[in-house]
């Protein structure tokens, strides 16, 4: 009996989630469609609409301020490494901890 309550329970979630889902992705369409939410004049390009309420924050954004000394590809290649460490010891702990 409890297992069929849960049963139903979880379908009704998923059913309500689902719903929500959809309206989500309506309104979203609705809203781009009438152009709704834009503030004129101001043009929300790739990053700019989290900057632009720090005073001054092209000094701490834009490329020509900041001067970092090592190389792009050194940072790539870090960036990498750190990541199979992450993952290398990942695995590790997974083998560990199914013992």
């Amino acid at each position: 009996m409890e297992k069929q309550k849960d049963g139903k329970l979880l379908k009704t979630i998923g059913f309500i989630g689902i719903v929500i889902f959809i309206a989500a992705i309506a309104v979203s369409v609705y809203m781009m469609s009438r152009n709704m939410g834009q503030v004129p004049g101001i043009d929300f390009g790739p990053g700019q609409y989290y900057y632009t309420d720090i005073p001054g924050w092209q000094k701490y954004f834009l490329t020509n301020a900041y001067d970092n000394h090592v190389p792009l590809a050194i940072l790539v290649v870090l960036f990498f490494a750190w990541g199979y460490l992450m993952y290398r010891f990942w695995c590790f702990l997974d083998k560990k901890w199914k013992d």
